[in-house]
């Protein structure tokens, strides 16, 4: 539980059932209505616009999930939500407040910037199924930009990732790559203002890792530092070094340092970050079509590549082929469909999908198959267990290790047993002669 905390994960889930879910969206309703102020001018003035839209299921719940189900932290954000965005886009229609911001809503060179991707977001979660965020190096253009334009290209940033289930149950981690080369200057009307995003919007920065930090840089790290609320402040980690150490240390956090888009000459690699953005923009055209790109740590992905096979998910099925394989080895096909349908369940119930790619590397997204496509999958790893079963029983068994084993020159060195209590290091120096060898003089 300590462990859990010094890295921020949440290590308590609320079982979401209908039931528990209308009681606090309830409670959700009746706190938003105890709270007045100048600050709620923004919220009524939605709620009046578009309704559905700011009343909504979905929209609400996101705030819920993100603080906990606490309905009186979760009416505070959401009140936040509105007003800042109202600065943010001031000089907007009223409309535009009741709804979510789009890439075309962005100007020129707001767009520009989300397209260099100095932020983006990580192929793969962490080992706690957290989303990863890396921060790069800031372009030129972005440094030179206005403020104002600069909080119109986070704030829809933040609204696509805030979009994401598990990001708003479990929170977010950013690596953040300031090394000798990463043009990094500190700004504080930005730095105020991720932390006032930070209560406005349903998913939350829970751990932050400095890379590259040195002694040109400290000024930025301690920078960011003081102006961070003290839960992220505490789960802050500096890492120093080669890029080789960086990673390394990454990985002990549970990143997976391979999808970092950093290169060595410190310019970031932006092929993911695409897909990322045109799977964002087909949902602005179509919100009903809503592109997997990250797969949730316990998702089962079709394909061949070694990537897929090791993914937390496609390992933790294939485990249960295994724990499975004595019952399922030897049964009819009706009862080795069952046990193929229990394993399929077991990974639905634990908010795991079966994914296949579709598209190509430039674009596409994850799918979610159907439960006849699912079932084959986990029959398809029973089938892998049998092969590998076979081909075991098919290898001669290993030579055992212990006194007799002759060697080419005819003498007989002893091996002892690796559990057998050597009292006499003498063995270890002297050879025997193979029983009818001619004696000859040692050498």
């Amino acid at each position: 539980e300590a462990m859990f905390d010094v890295v921020g994960i949440r290590n308590h889930k609320e079982e979401e059932d209908d039931a528990f879910l209308n009681t606090k969206l309830a409670e959700l309703d009746q706190e938003l209505h105890k709270i007045s102020g100048s600050n709620k001018g923004a919220y009524d003035a939605a709620c009046k616009t578009n309704p559905a839209y700011v009343q909504g299921r979905k929209f609400r719940l996101a705030f819920l999930r993100s603080r906990h189900f606490d309905a009186k932290k979760a009416a505070g954000v959401i009140i936040n939500h509105f007003h800042l965005k109202q600065e943010v886009f001031a000089g907007y229609p009223l409309e535009f407040l009741a709804r979510e911001p789009k890439f075309t809503d962005l100007s020129p060179d707001a767009q520009e910037i989300v397209k260099a991707g100095y932020v983006q977001v990580s192929p793969s979660r962490d080992t706690a199924g957290r989303t990863v965020i890396f921060f790069g190096p800031s372009p030129a253009l972005e440094m030179n930009m206005a403020v104002e334009c600069r909080k119109q290209v986070l704030w829809y940033i933040w609204t696509c990732r805030s979009r994401n289930e598990n990001a708003q149950r479990n929170g977010e981690v950013a690596v953040v790559y300031c090394g000798v080369h990463c043009e990094r200057k500190f700004n504080v009307d930005i730095a105020v203002f991720i932390q006032k995003m930070k209560r406005a919007f349903p998913v939350d920065i829970q751990a932050v890792h400095f890379c590259g930090a040195t002694m040109s840089t400290r000024f930025f790290v301690a920078a960011q530092r003081l102006f961070m609320d003290n839960f992220t402040r505490i789960r802050t980690q500096e890492h120093s070094g080669t890029y080789e150490e960086i990673d390394f240390a990454l990985q002990t956090y549970g990143i997976n340092a391979d999808d970092s888009p950093m290169k060595p000459d410190d310019t970031f690699d932006t092929s993911f970050h695409k897909q990322w953005l045109e799977a964002q923009k087909q949902y602005d055209t179509n919100n009903s079509i809503q592109t997997i790109l990250v797969p949730h740590r316990f998702d089962v992905l079709f394909g061949k590549s070694k990537q897929y096979r090791q993914h937390p998910g496609t390992m933790r099925c294939q485990l249960l082929v295994e724990m499975h394989w004595k019952d399922y080895e030897g049964k009819s096909r009706f009862e080795r469909g069952l046990i193929a349908e229990k394993i399929v369940n077991i990974v639905h119930e634990s908010e795991g999908r079966f994914l296949k790619w579709e598209g190509n590397s430039t674009s596409g997204g994850w799918t979610e198959v159907d439960d006849m496509a699912a079932h084959q999958k986990v029959t398809h790893f029973f089938r892998t267990m049998r092969a590998r079963e076979q081909k075991n029983e098919k290898q001669p068994p290993a030579p055992k290790r212990g006194i007799g084993n002759a060697n080419e020159s005819g003498t007989i060195d002893l091996i002892l047993p690796l559990a057998t209590e050597v009292t006499d290091t003498s063995v270890f120096t002297k050879r025997m002669r193979a029983p009818g060898m001619d004696e000859s003089p040692e050498t």
